[in-house]
């Protein structure tokens, strides 16, 4: 579906005293002739700040004062398609500053372009500035991005957008050409989103990796570590030293047997054996002693704790019943409600506040005291309970503490009876014993340090986990993507822009012949990036002087010629503010042949509607075209 061209009908500025100036245009080519200094390049201005300059003011920036001041308003007629729509905007006006009015509806400049896109139906999308991996926010491809390439100011006559990064020429030129939509897609954004995060997850653990590798080996050195820390290396390492504690641990025993074989008798060794059980036995009796004895002490004192808020919630009863007795007589003499005294003029069966038939009089006041007798005798055997609970911890705890006492007291005499012979096997194994205890704890701590590396190596896992999740996100994703580049064919949307920068510059060679020497032009276009040349080198290298005009006009023609295809998305609307030189020549000399393949395109019948609008010195004999003469020099 072709998009509706965009055209300029009236533009108008209001003076500060009420009085309004204009300028009339048609669809076509219009020129704006005048001599330096008449204003035309004011006039642009004004313009683009109706479309969206975000400025308080068109002048703003000017070496001349005052204009701001001079005028209070600037409105367009603007033509979208079929559709008329007056813009508008008030500097002078408190609040109205940025704003600019779209009939009465004020927006602010991003709205008015969000506004603006939609109605030239041109689709709003965001696009990686530069590396799309680069993790820089996607800016919005916005009207004034592309208004960059549509008008040409004067003072921007270097590129084919002047300060322009690459990166937005090539977003805009997609946007023309109606290959944007097919390429900055969700699933484009995405997929550069899940790979982003797959590499800063790649990226944390090749780091984690490093690191670990550098901190295990400076903490511990085996063998299996030497090279790198692994898995596999560390669970090398772990089974090592576990067979060498379990040899360890054979070897001490092995040398406590000999040398009680050595240094106790034969007929005392069936003795210390038995001591040896009945130790292991008391100690057994020992630890159940103590751990009963804090189980109960600890029973105790919840109990006494419960038992202290069973008599304080008695004496709250107590008090209760006092205060009962107290302040059963008082009566009601006042109303709760308006506080003036009440007086008892209903019958003596029926109460005379609220006029209910009144209960019988025991019925009301044993009910209160019924409550409380009740409370009071449930506390009651609640305390008794808990006194009878007490004893029995008593009692328990009095046992507990004497099997304790008999429990230590035959342990230390088994200690002592055991002394002896601990000594006379001591002076024979006592240093190869402390010698295997100490390599016991080195084992046993390098083996907790390989369970907290081990453990290290878990997030690892985790990070490779997480790192696979995202790759079978991102496939289905990149497929999808890589489809849709295949069949888009940028070759074929070069090609257009290509023939139109051709066709003008044969056009310029028909009007003025051989003014075009070079080689013709050919763009090259990919998803990534655009490359114009002029033969085979870049144009910006291949041209100097009056050729870079002929060229970036050529640039111009060929946009415009775009308008004519449903597929493009250019809005068939071109302003070139025209400098009165170019490279030290005049360009009044080049005026006339420079525009007329602008005014044979626009005649035709595919681009009815279309506009140019240009400022220039004379345009002389140029037939086409319709003219605004600006006659007045501004001199300062």
């Amino acid at each position: 579906m072709k998009i509706p061209f965009l055209s300029i009908a009236r533009l108008q500025r209001t003076f500060s005293t009420g009085n309004v100036e204009e300028l009339v245009f048609a669809p076509g080519v219009n020129l704006m002739v005048g001599p330096p200094n008449a204003g035309k390049t004011k006039w642009l201005q004004t313009l683009d700040f109706l479309l969206g300059d975000p400025g308080e003011n068109p002048f703003e920036g000017a070496e001349e004062t005052g204009l701001a001041d001079k005028y209070e308003a600037a409105a367009v007629d603007l033509i979208i398609g079929s559709e008329a729509f007056r813009l508008e905007r008030k500097w002078r006006e408190p609040g109205s500053k940025t704003k600019i009015f779209v009939g009465e509806e004020a927006m602010s400049p991003k709205e008015f372009q969000h506004w603006l896109m939609q109605s030239l139906q041109i689709p709003l999308l965001n696009f990686p500035k530069g590396n799309p991996m680069s993790g820089q926010t996607w800016p919005e491809l916005s009207f004034r991005m592309m208004l960059r390439h549509i008008y040409r100011q004067q003072r921007f006559w270097g590129d084919i957008a002047d300060k322009q990064p690459e990166a937005e020429q090539h977003a805009c030129l997609l946007q023309f050409f109606g290959l944007a939509e097919r390429i900055y897609t969700d699933d484009y954004g995405n997929l550069i989103d899940l790979r982003m995060k797959a590499e800063r997850l790649r990226s944390r653990r090749e780091q984690f990796n490093q690191t670990l590798d550098q901190l295990a080996r400076d903490i511990i050195s085996e063998p299996e570590l030497s090279v790198a820390v692994n898995r596999a290396s560390v669970r090398s390492a772990q089974l090592r030293l576990s067979e060498q504690a379990t040899e360890l641990r054979q070897r001490r025993a092995t040398l406590l047997r000999d040398g009680g074989r050595r240094a106790i008798t034969a007929d005392t060794q069936g003795h210390i054996s038995r001591l040896a059980e009945r130790r292991a036995e008391a100690l057994v009796t020992l630890e159940e002693s103590r751990r009963r004895l804090r189980l109960t002490t600890e029973r105790q004192t919840e109990l006494k704790r419960y038992r202290t808020e069973l008599s304080n919630e008695l004496e709250r009863i107590a008090r209760a019943e006092d205060a009962g007795a107290v302040l059963a007589d008082l009566r009601i003499t006042h109303c709760p409600a308006c506080d003036q005294a009440v007086s008892q003029k209903a019958s003596a069966d029926h109460c005379f506040l609220c006029h209910q038939v009144m209960p019988d009089e025991p019925t009301i006041e044993e009910l209160g005291a019924v409550r409380l007798r009740f409370e009071r005798e449930r506390l009651m055997a609640e305390l008794v309970e808990a006194d009878e609970l007490l004893n029995v911890l008593s009692k328990e705890s009095a046992n507990v503490g004497a099997t304790l006492n008999d429990a230590e007291e035959e342990f230390g005499l088994i200690e002592r009876e055991l002394a002896p012979a601990r000594e006379r096997i001591s002076a024979f194994v006592q240093e190869e014993v402390s010698g295997i205890d100490v390599a016991l704890g080195q084992a046993s701590e390098r083996e907790r340090q390989l369970g907290r590396i081990a453990g290290a190596l878990e997030l690892e896992g985790d990070l490779t986990e997480q790192i696979s999740r995202l790759e079978k996100q991102i496939e289905p994703l990149q497929e999808s993507v890589n489809e849709l580049v295949k069949s888009t064919d940028f070759e074929a949307s070069a090609s257009k822009l290509e023939d139109g920068m051709n066709a003008y510059l044969n056009a310029l060679n028909v009007l003025r012949p051989n003014v075009w020497r070079h080689s013709a032009v050919t763009v090259d276009l990919t998803r990534s990036s655009f490359t114009i040349r002029v033969g085979k080198r870049r144009w910006h290298v291949a041209l100097g002087g009056t050729d870079t005009l002929y060229f970036l006009m050529a640039y111009h023609y060929g946009l415009l010629s775009l308008s004519a295809d449903p597929q493009t998305h250019y809005p068939g609307f071109l302003i070139i503010d025209v400098p009165g030189e170019f490279s030290g020549e005049a360009v009044e000399d080049k005026e006339n042949f420079i525009v007329q393949p602008f005014v044979d395109l626009l005649q035709t019948d595919a681009f009815a509607g279309a506009q140019l609008i240009m400022t220039g010195a004379s345009f002389r004999g140029l037939d086409g075209a319709h003219f605004q003469r600006l006659n007045q020099v501004h001199v300062a």
